[in-house]
């Protein structure tokens, strides 16, 4: 499968499961919260991204703690430990810690088998910014794919997707 095709994880598809090392140990698979909670998986650049950090601060208030109880959010890039330090640490300059999960893709499987890796990318494996919303069975309900680094979602269509979501 090509590395890059956009359209590869449509809306109403199961979405590609993994597992990948979670920042501050462990690991995530994405199949062990099937049943249990709805997702909303973020791929950013990297830790050196304006455009990212801007998006991961805001999106620390995009869940209220009733949805937190159904949803969990992930966020995935290439970063290794420190590049994921300095990602928290810049998101967190306010002094509001991000709640979600980082987890780190390095060799780019994973953005690779969502068909989101940018080819034009300055650095190896980095993918085109992508936000997808997956439901307590793994099927893809909504998703934000975008080739213009600098354009992300709004918090405000996010968080209608999942709200769209089922409770139970």
């Amino acid at each position: 499968m090509p590395a890059t095709d956009i359209e590869r994880v449509a809306v109403g598809t199961l979405a590609p499961d993994f597992t990948l090392a979670t920042f501050g140990g462990g690991t995530t698979t994405l199949s062990s919260l099937r049943g249990k909670k709805n997702v909303v998986l973020v791929f950013y650049r990297g830790y050196w991204c304006p455009y990212c950090i801007g998006q991961l601060k805001e999106m620390r208030t995009l869940l209220t703690q009733e949805l937190k109880r159904n949803t969990e959010m992930l966020v995935v890039s290439i970063d290794d430990e420190k590049g994921t330090q300095t990602a928290v640490t810049r998101i967190s300059a306010d002094d509001t810690p991000p709640d979600f999960a980082f987890l780190s893709d390095p060799d780019h499987a994973v953005i690779a088998r969502y068909g989101i890796m940018n080819p034009a990318g300055s650095r190896r494996g980095i993918p085109h910014p992508a936000t997808y919303v997956i439901d307590r069975q793994g099927i893809v309900r909504w998703r934000d794919i975008q080739t213009d680094y600098k354009i992300r979602p709004t918090n405000g269509a996010v968080l209608t997707a999942v709200q769209a979501l089922p409770s139970r």
